[in-house]
């Protein structure tokens, strides 16, 4: 089971930012940027690469949430991130999105 299974599922203990039936947003442990989330699906997929076109409306949902989160806070400027395989920086094989901001 990957990091953020265990996190979801509370076998490691964590401090979230937000959580709900299909999202779990944490601090970066080693952030890149002021605030720096990792927004991440309950659902295991490891990489941009393995969805599916059923998963459409999760990716969908993620970026509404990044927004959320943005209004929430007031931060107009911000990148979201993904990174695909561990060539390009995915440290951890679970899909997931960095919120940036300063």
């Amino acid at each position: 089971m990957c990091i953020f299974c265990k996190i979801i599922n509370w076998e490691i203990p964590t401090a979230p930012v937000f959580e709900n039936d299909k999202f779990l947003v944490i601090n970066d442990l080693y952030p890149k940027a002021k605030t720096h989330l990792l927004l991440i699906p309950k659902i295991h997929i490891e990489s941009i690469s393995h969805l599916e076109n059923s998963n459409s409306s999760m990716i969908w949902d993620l970026f509404l949430l990044a927004r959320d989160i943005a209004k929430e806070r007031w931060i107009d400027w911000y990148r979201l991130q993904f990174n695909v395989g561990k060539w390009w920086g995915q440290e951890i094989m679970h899909i997931h999105l960095h919120f940036l901001a300063n």
